[in-house]
């Protein structure tokens, strides 16, 4: 079976993707949508059969697809997975979910009423020392766990670009993700701080994330990475059991580039090239994404569900910041009706 894939949003994060789809088996990008022609231009070379379009409900009403590839900035995403759902498509949305809970909740509800697949990029979940940490978790190798502190702070030239929404659901919604699934639990109370310098939307947040079975989640949040660090993200997840630690750093120390004006610390675990082919967890995620849509068979790693839980917690800790309080969250489960 082809799969018959559009793209729509051609933004920063869509050239990451855009190198992965031609190489991913049975995949065909038919067809490609931004509003700006001058991004059309720029990704039609990667995609020269491609049709392009400025218009994505026009794309999806007359291309002859079976999944798309949502990549439009956070707050944009409701309205195409769910066009794109009830027009029979398979979707693939880079996280998270939605920019609102209730948003999110009603785009599972959908993919489940109309029995279509919605994976969100929650892409720790394919990152091997993630993959690693959890197995070891599961069989007590670290015995109960009684924190997990996540840092993951980014360059501060790239806020500008995402200033439109609070770091939480850009940086801290991978690790508010990685909790729910080391853990297997749910969050029942967070409480955060934030710091704008200035800005409408924060550069700075931190949270603290409080586990029904008792274990305490940190996040620390930030766009504030000087132009001159070694590399765009700087990334430590700490756990701490009862029995032992476990520690995942990015970039990891694997190559170094030292030139003239500064040094840069290349994170290959986080993807690579090699001989002209993009590895790493985003390709092993897509592909499975693809798997998926040609098998026939629902995720057992991006449940629909999951990506719902980790807005719900990103939308507390932003409420818990604004309103300078914790946040209590009451337990509950999405059910298709």
């Amino acid at each position: 079976m082809k799969i018959r894939l559009a793209i729509v949003g051609l933004g920063r994060f869509a050239a990451a993707h855009a190198r992965i789809w031609p190489q991913v088996r049975d995949v065909e990008v038919v067809a490609i949508c931004d509003r700006s022609p001058e991004a059309l231009a720029a990704f039609m070379p990667l995609f020269p059969d491609a049709k392009p379009y400025t218009d994505w409900k026009r794309m999806i009403d007359e291309e002859r697809l079976d999944a798309i590839d949502v990549l439009t900035p956070e707050h944009a995403h409701e309205e195409p997975v769910r066009y794109s759902l009830e027009a029979g498509l398979h979707v693939f949305v880079e996280k998270p979910l939605a920019a609102d809970p209730s948003e999110a909740e009603r785009l599972v509800r959908t993919a489940a009423e109309r029995g279509r697949m919605l994976m969100t990029g929650h892409v720790l979940r394919f990152d091997p020392r993630y993959a690693e940490t959890k197995e070891r978790i599961a069989r007590g190798d670290a015995g109960a766990v009684r924190s997990i502190y996540a840092k993951r702070n980014n360059g501060k030239r790239f806020f500008p670009i995402y200033n439109r929404i609070s770091p939480v659901f850009i940086l801290g919604i991978h690790d508010i993700d990685m909790m729910h699934w080391l853990l297997e639990d749910d969050v029942t109370e967070v409480t955060a701080i934030r710091s704008a310098s200035g800005h409408e939307t924060e550069d700075l947040i931190w949270a603290m994330l409080k586990f029904s079975r008792g274990a305490v989640g940190i996040l620390e949040n930030n766009w504030l990475l000087p132009d001159g660090a070694a590399a765009f993200a700087d990334v430590r997840t700490e756990i701490t059991g009862d029995a032992g630690s476990l520690i995942v750093r990015d970039p990891e120390r694997g190559m170094e580039f030292i030139g003239g004006a500064a040094t840069e610390r290349l994170a290959l675990l986080g993807g690579y090239q090699v001989h002209g082919k993009t590895g790493g967890p985003l390709a092993d995620e897509l592909a499975h994404f693809a798997d998926c849509v040609r098998d026939g068979r629902p995720s057992a790693i991006l449940r629909p569900a999951d990506a719902w839980r980790a807005v719900r917690v990103a939308a507390a800790v932003r409420e818990s910041a604004l309103l300078g309080r914790a946040v209590k969250l009451e337990p509950k489960e999405i059910t298709p009706g």
